[in-house]
């Protein structure tokens, strides 16, 4: 998500409207902006976001760019430094970088468009406890780190669907321990900041104002060549000033926009999206009604009324640290990007400022604090393992949702992200002591999980078909949710937590199919037959590969393992079939 009121990306921004074009367009958005100092800057950041969208979405009907080229670098460009591993992308790129500077010792580099240690998106993350263990477990935080950044923990976290014209009326699904822990993203990745500035003396850095351009593959290194967005303030230089920097091997953290996953999958880097507005505001009326805020329960997908426009719009809610009255709200769709549902963030804007007083009331000194706004792209496969898009080349490798590897019901945290990073970084060590740097190793380490395309399929429920009615989406979300109700709790926190095993989901659709035998009708809509059979058989890759890890190592086994007794190669390869037993 984008809220930051000034970015590297206005450098190369067309024109912006003007205040005047805003208030006749979008007078809600402009009027509930009014008591923000960066208003105009925000409104031009919205646009830009909007704009810069568009581009993405044309660009993927044109042949992509060669991101990654075999052969040396231009001549006229100088290396001007080396490194075991160059990061792209200052969120998800930046914690793997402090656990490999900082547990591991390797000599990492960072860069990014933007402003290292900030998440950009001007909220929390929310996360769990047990994910953020995943941070002690790496070897990155200590408890008491992890406690510093923590602004609140609720008791529960609840879904609820609206049930008015649906023929299956639920309660709210409450949880535990899914997305229940607040935490300020910006302290969390300043922190991790510091960890790889502490090192500096031992040859990591961090860059910022830097936009990946190009990474040239040789025998035994990757140069990848960057620009500069807003000029070199310690050298003088200036904006589009290219430069050159070196590594064993370069991870690409950047996003499903990444021009390497664009070239990786032949041009399309992603199917369907999730443009999502909202606000961090104080003054809202706290309480334990439906339109009230409660600081101590999350409200984790929660719709108001049915579909229409092509869409079905969902609110989520979470407070931030209570003593500065903070709450966050969110309205978003989820919809494949070829539909003919409007897109646009400032039209998103116009109705979440019209809609919000149906979710939750504000008091008399409600305010915005900043507005939270942005495009999440999401992947749905088709096509056996085979087909699928390469996740590495040699020497260069994807990661978090570049990769793909993040199913598309991972909206409210990047819980998915932060409980791979203990092995990704740690295979990655092994990778590198062991020289494995090619395109096959490589792709041992970010491996998607077979889940993914599984929970793609039933992300599409949260979107209506093009010959549905209106109450069909919430019917069917009421219908899954009656049927989690009757489940064990471990099958519901699969399915928020992203990671639903085969045994889960069987018990899930089963149950879904008695209380709702409309179901099937509901799966042919959405995914026609050809979908319809690649999700099954995605499923049954699902258990296979689960039926075969059966019996597979512990994460208590992976951590007490010892690595001194064998060959380099051979650690690699036998902790990636430790870790690939143990996801």
């Amino acid at each position: 998500m984008t809220s930051a009121p000034t970015t590297s990306d206005e450098a190369k921004a067309p024109p912006t409207p003007d205040l005047k074009y805003f208030r006749e367009h979008y007078p809600l958005t402009v009027a509930n902006f009014g008591a923000l100092g960066e208003r105009e800057n925000y409104l031009r950041r919205i646009w830009l976001t909007e704009t810069r969208w568009q581009e993405t979405l044309e660009n993927q009907q044109r042949t992509a760019r060669e991101a990654v080229v075999r052969g040396a670098p231009p001549s006229g460009l100088a290396v001007e430094g080396e490194f075991e591993i160059i990061y792209a992308g200052g969120a998800l790129g930046l914690l793997h970088a402090a656990v490999l500077a900082s547990r591991f010792k390797r000599r990492v580099m960072v860069f990014d468009a933007g402003t290292i240690g900030r998440e950009g998106g001007g909220r929390a993350w929310n996360l769990c406890d047990e994910e953020l263990g995943e941070f002690e477990r790496a070897g990155l935080f200590t408890k008491a780190e992890i406690e510093g950044v923590v602004l609140n923990r609720y008791r529960a976290g609840f879904v609820k669907f609206h049930d008015a014209a649906s023929r299956v009326k639920t309660p709210p699904l409450w949880m535990e321990n899914v997305l229940d822990v607040a935490v300020d993203a910006d302290k969390l990745l300043g922190l991790a900041a510091s960890k790889i500035r502490a090192r500096a003396g031992e040859g990591s850095a961090l860059f910022e104002n830097l936009r990946f351009v190009r990474a040239y593959v040789e025998a035994d290194r990757v140069c990848v060549e960057t620009e500069d967005v807003r000029g070199d303030r310690v050298s003088g230089g200036g904006h589009g000033r290219r430069r050159l920097f070196a590594a064993r091997l370069f991870v690409d953290a950047t996003g499903a926009h990444s021009p390497v996953a664009r070239q990786f999958d032949g041009g399309r880097a992603f199917t369907h999206v999730a443009p999502s507005v909202g606000t961090v505001a104080r003054g809202f009326a706290r309480g334990e009604g439906a339109d009230r805020v409660d600081f101590n329960v999350g409200e984790i997908l929660v719709s108001t009324e049915d579909a229409r426009d092509h869409r079905q719009l969902i609110w989520e809610g979470f407070a931030g640290n209570p003593a500065r009255d903070e709450y966050a709200t969110r309205l978003f769709f989820y919809d494949a990007v070829d539909s003919p549902a409007d897109k646009s963030l400032l039209a998103l804007f116009e109705r979440y400022f019209e809609e919000l007083p149906r979710y939750k009331r504000a008091g008399a000194q409600w305010r915005v604090g900043r507005p939270l706004f942005g495009y999440a792209p999401g992947v749905s496969r088709r096509g056996w393992p085979k087909t699928r898009p390469r996740m590495a080349e040699d020497r260069v490798m994807l990661a978090g949702d570049a990769a793909g590897v993040i199913s598309p019901l991972a909206f409210s945290g990047p819980g998915a992200g932060v409980r791979g990073l203990r092995r990704i970084t740690h295979l990655t060590d092994l990778a590198l002591a062991a020289d494995l740097l090619d395109a096959r190793a490589l792709s041992e380490i970010n491996a998607p999980a077979p889940r993914v395309p599984q929970m793609s399929g039933l992300a599409e429920f949260l979107r209506p078909a093009p010959q549905g009615q209106p109450a069909n989406v919430n019917e069917t979300l009421n219908a899954v949710m009656a049927a989690l109700h009757d489940l064990d709790v471990r099958v519901r926190r699969e399915l928020f937590q992203d990671r639903m095993s085969f045994s889960a989901l069987k018990s899930l659709l089963g149950r879904t199919a008695k209380l709702y035998p409309h179901i099937f009708q509901r799966v042919r809509e959405h995914l026609g037959a050809r979908g319809t059979f690649w999700w099954l058989a995605n499923i049954a890759e699902t258990a296979f590969s689960e039926r075969r890890a059966r019996g597979g190592a512990t994460g208590d086994e992976i951590n007490d393992a010892d690595e001194s007794a064998h060959a380099p190669a051979e650690e690699f390869a036998r902790y990636v079939a430790l870790y690939h037993k143990d996801t």
